[in-house]
């Protein structure tokens, strides 16, 4: 057994000595060779960079006496960071820009954050990232390999049409070329020059992807501000108007404590809003970003292109900080509109969908409902059905109490008579709420004709009155007025039902919940 194990260990010995050996073999230099062990780790390629008479930074690829590379491999063009750049001059497919960079030293001698300006459009604020994702590949510039030398290959690789020319100013007075041409198959990279050599050179395609940037794509695309805090958030007043819109239409808070709707049209006719319609609205005027900015510095007839001359819809919001106006143009068929600041330098885009005020109109922002004033508001309910009159007198009673520990408490009763004899609360107040939340089936100004068939009024606490009435419009439809006004017809199966319950409720009995 000892003999099996002194022959084990003796064998593993040796095979690690062989190993040191083959390892010795390989990095040993050859016999008659001065190789360096380290020649078989990549160094990159064998090059120079320069900078010639003119301020330009050049680079120079050394080949062998056959002109060859011998190692053709990655290398370093430029090496500065952002804080070192004074301009930068980009042309592309889109258009030309020059970019300012400036980087403020404090009283300390720190630099700070260095800011970007587009020249001739100081007063814009630009599009966050986009200036320093342009700085950054305009500072530093390495490739993966040589493609050509001579530049034989400058069709092929895009340079007939190139994406974009790049000439970059530093601090110290130099510069930098890069012409950026074609994409490599297979995403292998892009294809660029430098400096004014012919040599073109493959990097990774996202050190140079932001110098094909547009000139709309530098601009900020955020089209107003939002609130600073939630006191400034509401409006006193909205105004829509515009090609859309025959008649402006005013939207104000409802500060009547009569309705339930917080909103009230006050123009071209008062009514009280829809819940979801005006909230919608007053919720996409303040704070829009868009999907793209699409002109700056627009010319009339470019605003008249755009839709914007005589634009399809205008809004106006005052806020106690600020009165927000915007126009937009018509919905194109995939749903997009231009928008603007009226008298702004900015065209931006966005869809539709997400500028609700854009497809509004006033039949969409009226009230569902025929009217929905709230019981706590009504002082007397009378209802005429047709044949009898009946009056309802509601009340309410505040008690506060105070526990043991000092702390207050309000409870509020309601109580609800027909002449002499109390209503059961539960009933009356379902048969209020179906009456209250009669819904039309649309807006129209139609006169009516004939004698009403229902009329509710509501008397409120502070002396004024809603009246409503409802006349035969033939077919299976109502036409519903309120004071006086045509609001819209509605299907006669719920109002026909309320003409019975009345009598039921008076009589103190229950009544069935139109909802349920």
């Amino acid at each position: 057994m000892k003999k099996n194990v002194k022959l084990l260990i003796a064998i593993a010995a040796a095979a690690v000595v062989l190993v040191g050996v083959m390892l010795l073999l390989i990095f040993l230099p050859k016999s008659g060779d001065d190789a360096d062990p380290m020649d078989s780790i990549d160094q990159g390629i064998d090059m120079s960079t320069s900078v010639d008479e003119n301020g330009m930074h050049q680079a120079k690829i050394n080949t062998n006496d056959k002109g060859e590379i011998e190692n053709n491999s990655y290398g370093t063009l430029l090496e500065y960071v952002p804080a070192k750049i004074s301009t930068i001059d980009l042309e592309n497919t889109s258009g030309t820009m020059e970019i300012k960079s400036e980087t403020p030293v404090d009283e300390d001698g720190k630099t700070e954050e260095t800011k970007y300006t587009l020249v001739g459009f100081e007063d814009f604020t630009l599009q966050t990232g986009y200036p320093d994702a342009i700085a950054n590949d305009a500072a530093a510039l390495e490739f993966t390999k040589v493609i050509s030398l001579d530049g034989a290959k400058a069709s092929e690789c895009g340079f007939d049409s190139p994406k974009a020319t790049v000439v970059v100013t530093y601090t110290d007075n130099t510069k930098a070329k890069i012409i950026v041409g074609g994409d490599a198959p297979s995403s292998a990279g892009t294809y660029v020059k430098f400096g004014t050599s012919d040599t073109i050179y493959l990097v990774e395609s996202d050190a140079v992807d932001s110098f094909s940037y547009s000139l709309t794509e530098m601009f900020s695309k955020a089209i107003n501000d939002a609130a600073v805090n939630t006191d400034d958030s509401q409006y006193s007043k909205i105004t829509l108007s515009g090609k859309n819109f025959p008649e402006a239409v005013v939207l104000e808070p409802n500060n009547d404590g009569k309705n339930s709707a917080t909103t009230v049209i006050t123009s071209p006719k008062k009514s009280y809003a829809s819940e979801d319609a005006s909230s919608n609205v007053s919720g996409a005027i303040r704070g829009l970003y868009a999907d793209s900015v699409k002109m700056v510095n627009p010319s009339e007839a470019q605003l008249k292109e755009l839709g914007l001359a005589d634009p399809y819809v205008a809004i106006e919001a005052v806020y106690p900080d600020t009165t927000v106006s915007l126009i937009a143009s018509q919905p194109d068929s995939s749903g997009n509109v231009n928008v603007m600041e009226k008298g702004g330098k900015v065209v931006y885009t966005k869809v539709s969908a997400n500028l609700p005020w854009v497809n509004m109109s006033y039949e969409k922002l009226s009230s569902e409902y025929v009217l929905h004033p709230l019981m706590s508001a009504v002082d007397t309910l009378t209802i005429n059905n047709g044949t009898d009159t009946y009056s309802f007198s509601i009340s309410s009673k505040q008690t506060t109490t105070t526990n043991d520990d000092g702390e207050e408490s309000s409870t509020t009763t309601t109580t609800v008579k027909y002449g002499d004899n109390e209503i059961n609360l539960s009933y009356f107040s379902t048969f209020f709420q179906n009456l209250t939340l009669l819904e039309k089936s649309d807006t129209t100004s139609d006169k009516p004709s004939g004698k009403a068939v229902f009329t509710a009024e509501y008397k409120y606490t502070d002396g004024s009155t809603d009246t409503v009435k409802f006349y035969d419009a033939g077919g299976n439809k109502y036409l519903a007025e309120v004071n006086g006004e045509s609001v819209g017809h509605l299907y006669k199966t719920n109002p026909s039902k309320l003409i019975e319950q009345v009598k039921t409720v008076a009589n103190n009995k229950e009544v069935a919940d139109f909802a349920a």
